[in-house]
């Protein structure tokens, strides 16, 4: 899937804008935890988000009393939740804002992290999608910036283009903010940008820039402190420039930098397999103690900081303002004033991102497991959020994305986007001055990538894990070689096998790839889709990609071919799918990986296969170098992410990014997953490959709560792989350049930082000490049938089974994924869609924009609704004509008589999807001219409780047509989001001599 060695500015815009979201855990503290000794068992987790059945017993009697809060924020594909929790109420959790980018479509999950303020009026939040943890590089200048009122939960957006990493954003004392940007690349240390806000504000103050990597930027009363290679630095300067004043050399690889009481800093290192603790006072580094690693964390405190967790080698006797909590394990977090402390919060979709409950485009999302103990008691608990619903009474509703942003939208007048078609030139020189050339210029700026969406004849299956297990299974060995005949799915495409298209590739040195490698690939880059992150499991629809149209994923901004990313599918399959590289593929082959789950495996199989191959060639192995050991897969899969160097030109092997040792990555890290799910909701902690491996460890969740695959056979007392426990063991300055156990162990960034050798963490490797594959289809089986979340209904039915009936469906003539036939009534009429206003429009500054091809970014389809098809958008609000979309039902005009002539009636029916249809639409009745008076009339109806989960008609009444006459539907109605579906499915005509009268009471003039 290895994409390019360079990441680009994912958002073209002004820094500073309106609001936004983001992901992680929150924690500010004091008050001691007792050690897990005196811990009562976990309670069972209620519904209603209320932590203790006996507020009580676990927090005291005077907790009523208390002005204690806890803060968690976590995110899924519904967005960033952000609970907060009063002790008074006996941390009873609740949602009080629930933030997504409503400019990016279809990007599934968030993460990001948050911190709170000095007055703890405010959070602080960074976050991106957590795809984009997958580009190398992406998470240095990708991600977004906001602050969160507390009190109501008001969100403004601060900044974008910041960095995705647990040391940002920095607070500190008062309200003043710190968020990084940074240029680093593998092959550049780049320079990092300094973004100060004000979080009562929500205002930047400055933008000052420095030479390096400069992380865990903090303010202090005393001013405000950083790292910058390897040594803490002050900051200063003014206007563009930030100058570093060196004060002390850190003593290791971070996990931690906190602001404490009176100026005080206290960093948070890993020494000699020990979690150690210095303070920076006074102009000198005291070492405060140590203790276990992994389990000592620092989090910004009312009036301090505090230490949590195996503290009792920790002397803060002369530290003031950091105060100790003992905590037997892991904590993640703890409440403004200590009194709880929290070890996991996460969304249950993260298990798999698949779930029970949700709707098909935000599957899952918003059930919330919180789990934290009592400080006092030592009580511990868990509970459980349902985020899922509208937000509670009291909170502030205009901070819900996109509804905030909207306001910015019908305040000027203009969607947000820059004055730019895309092509680095004026709109005006896209577009003819007239407009009346609209559409040549506007589609030209699709997308480069060779298959390209809203295709019905490229619609992807969403397979079900048990389908991608058993093609994982077959591939390894060669052994997927089924056929798929001839205009398979009705694609048009000519019969083919996966591993026809793409056969196995011999490995150098090996035999086959372990399959619980490549599923662990699939979970991390994909979660087990092909099809995009509305379809749901047996659905079809648009393949999954990316990044279509090189603008960030943006629903707002014109296309940029040159910066498309051309990822498709489960594997992210890059190589020959673009018409801007080198060998795209042809048609067949294209069109077999966007379509064929199979065949996309087999492709992304060769991919991983070379990066294996490359690595041998340069004589670079894993242990004995055995390839059915899953942890010698540890550098190819680091490969398959950030790419291999192999040019003799330069130094070869593989980049820093991905290094363990990046110091981007906190050093005290447990493998991923390997103690709670919720590592899955903050994946920038992690190199790639530790995330591949943590997945082939501890499998994804199918949508019936069932693992999505086999775990493989493991040595460790079968619960984990033998990955490496230093992360210093890609660090070697005779090797690399970088020096084992410090802050900043490969300062430049570049070339000089490539690892180039062979590395060992397992002696005397055998069965007994290494993972092997386990596989749980035999090869040459069949493929498993296919395991729907939704029922799919007949693929012809009319309306009270009347025949008579004239069916107009979104797609006319066409046999979908599911096998319908073409439908009988394809002469029936014609549907169209229009996107836009279907005009162009003349700025104030003589520019020129055309609304239609903004309106088409988020245009879907999916395999639902009649005929198992429909397409749908999202409900905007009224005069946001850049996102208008109408669907117009034309009967076949032939049938229809003359204005001067008596009309036709018709019992007019819609088929409501039972799923992809959620909104409140007006469906438009234009009766066509007429000489007879009758007028245009309208039925508002809401299409997910009318569908109530099922394939169904809903009737009208009666209209009367003539030429001309039609059924119109858009998406600009009620105070739309831009989060709710609007479908596109079929409407049927039934010819009818009596009026028929239904709660819509549509106008009927004919006799």
């Amino acid at each position: 899937m290895y994409r390019s060695r360079l990441f680009r500015s994912r958002i073209r815009r002004p820094r500073l804008s309106g609001p936004v979201l983001a992901l992680g855990v929150l924690a500010g503290s004091l008050a001691a935890v007792p050690a897990a000794t005196t811990t009562t068992p976990a309670q069972a987790a209620p519904a209603s988000g209320k932590l203790f059945s006996d507020p009580g017993k676990a927090l005291g009697s005077h907790y009523t009393d208390s002005t204690d809060i806890d803060v968690q924020a976590t995110g899924d594909s519904g967005g960033l939740h952000i609970l907060t929790a009063k002790e008074s109420d006996g941390f009873t959790f609740r949602e009080i804002a629930r933030l997504g980018n409503g400019e990016l479509s279809d990007v599934g999950p968030w993460t990001g992290y948050v911190c709170t303020t000095g007055s703890g009026r405010y959070a602080a939040a960074v976050y991106a999608p957590s795809a984009w943890t997958n580009e190398p590089g992406a998470t240095a200048r990708g991600a977004f910036a906001a602050v969160i009122r507390l009190s109501d939960g008001k969100v403004t957006e601060v900044a974008d283009g910041v960095q995705l990493a647990y040391f940002s954003p920095g607070c500190g004392d008062g309200d003043r903010v710190m968020f990084t940007s940074s240029s680093a690349t593998d092959t550049d240390i780049g320079d990092t940008t300094l973004i100060e806000a004000d979080a009562a504000t929500g205002q930047v103050s400055s933008e000052r820039k420095i030479a390096g990597q400069l992380t865990h930027v903090v303010p202090t009363v005393h001013g405000d402190y950083g790292v910058l290679g390897g040594k803490l630095v002050t900051l200063t300067g003014s206007g563009k420039k930030l100058k570093a004043t060196v004060k002390a050399k850190v003593p290791g690889p971070l996990f931690a930098l906190t602001a404490s009481a009176n100026g005080a800093v206290d960093i948070g290192t890993v020494q000699n397999g020990k979690s150690v603790v210095t303070r920076w006072q006074g102009g000198a580094l005291t070492r405060l103690g140590a203790g276990t690693e992994g389990e000592v964390k620092l989090f910004p405190a009312k009036g301090g900081d505090i230490v949590a967790g195996d503290v009792a080698g920790i002397d803060t006797t002369h530290a003031s303002g950091l105060v100790r909590r003992a905590f037997d394990g892991r904590p993640t977090g703890v409440s403004r004033e200590g009194h709880l402390v929290t070890t996991s919060v996460f969304s249950e979709q993260m298990k798999g991102v698949t779930s029970k409950l949700g709707s098909p485009s935000d599957e899952g999302a918003g059930l919330i497991t919180v789990k934290a103990t009592a400080a006092e008691t030592g009580t511990a608990a868990t509970t459980a959020v349902d985020a899922s619903q509208q937000l509670p009474t009291g909170a502030d509703t205009t901070s819900l994305e996109p509804a905030a942003y909207t306001a910015a939208v019908t305040t000027t007048g203009d969607d947000v986007d820059p004055l730019t078609c895309g092509e680095s030139g004026a709109e005006s020189q896209c577009l003819t001055s007239g407009g009346a050339d609209v559409y040549g210029p506007v589609l030209s700026m699709e997308t480069p990538c060779t298959v390209e969406r809203n295709d019905p004849e490229r619609q992807a299956l969403q397979p079900s894990a048990n389908m991608v297990e058993w093609a994982v299974d077959q591939a390894v060995h060669g052994d997927l070689t089924t056929t798929r005949p001839a205009n398979w799915h009705d694609t048009g495409l000519p019969a083919f096998s996966p591993q026809g298209l793409f056969p196995k590739a011999g490995l150098t040195d090996g035999d086959s790839v372990p399959a619980q490698v490549m599923l662990g690939i699939l979970a991390q880059e994909s979660n087990f889709k092909q099809a995009s992150w509305h379809s749901i499991y047996g659905d079809s629809g648009n393949v999954l990609q990316a990044d279509w149209f090189g603008n960030g994923a943006s629903i707002h901004y014109y296309p940029d071919r040159s910066k498309a990313d051309c990822g498709y599918g489960i594997g992210q399959v890059t190589t020959g799918m673009s018409e801007t590289k080198p060998d795209p593929y042809d048609t067949l082959h294209a069109g077999a990986i966007a379509t064929d789950y199979a065949s996309n495996i087999s492709a992304g199989l060769r991919i991983l296969t070379e990066k294996w191959n490359q690595l041998k060639a340069l004589g670079m192995n894993v242990n004995n170098g055995n390839s059915k050991y899953i942890e010698n897969w540890y550098m190819a899969l680091w490969g398959y992410n950030s790419g291999v160097y192999t040019d003799p030109a330069e130094k070869t092997g593989l980049g820093f990014l991905n290094n363990p040792a990046n110091s981007v990555y906190p050093a005290d890290r447990a493998a991923f997953l390997r103690f709670d799910y919720a590592d899955a909701s903050h994946p920038a902690d992690w190199p790639y490959q530790e995330k591949v491996l943590g997945w082939a460890e501890v499998p994804q969740q199918t949508w019936n709560a069932e693992p999505s695959y086999s775990k493989p056979n493991m040595p460790l007392a079968n619960v984990m792989l033998n990955t490496p426990t230093s992360y210093d063991l890609f660090c070697d300055p005779s090797v690399n350049a970088c020096t084992p156990g410090a802050a900043a162990p490969c300062p430049t960034l570049d070339e000089q930082c490539r690892w180039t050798q062979s590395v060992t963490w397992i002696t005397g490797q055998q069965d007994g000490n290494s993972s092997t594959e386990n596989l749980a289809y035999s090869l040459g089986s069949g493929e498993p049938a296919l395991e729907s979340k939704y029922d799919h209904g007949p693929c012809i039915d009319y309306p009270n089974d009347d025949e008579t009936a004239l069916i107009v469906d979104d797609l006319g003539e066409h046999e979908n994924t599911y096998g319908c036939q073409d439908i009988v009534g394809a002469a029936d009429g014609k549907f169209t869609l229009q996107t836009g206003d279907n005009i162009t429009m003349q700025r104030d500054d003589a520019t020129w924009r055309a609304t239609p091809y903004i309106a088409q970014i988020d245009i879907h389809q999916l395999g639902a609704g009649y005929d198992n098809h429909i397409y749908f958008t999202h409900s905007y609000p009224a005069g946001d004509i850049f996102h208008k979309v109408t669907g117009r039902w034309e009967l076949n005009q032939a049938r229809l008589p003359a204005g001067d002539q008596p009309g036709k009636r018709y019992d007019v029916f819609a088929h409501l999807p039972s799923h992809g249809g959620e909104a409140i639409v007006r469906y438009n009745f234009i009766p066509g001219d007429n000489t007879e008076g009758a007028e245009a009339d309208y039925c508002r109806i809401n299409q997910g409780t009318r569908s109530n989960g099922s394939d169904t008609w809903f009737e009208f009444g009666t209209f009367t047509f003539w030429k001309g006459g039609r059924i119109e539907a858009d998406n600009l109605h009620d105070p739309g989001t831009g989060d709710a579906d609007v479908a596109f499915d079929a409407i049927a005509f039934v010819p009818h001599n009596s009026k028929v009268t239904t709660a819509c009471a549509l106008n009927d003039s004919g006799t």
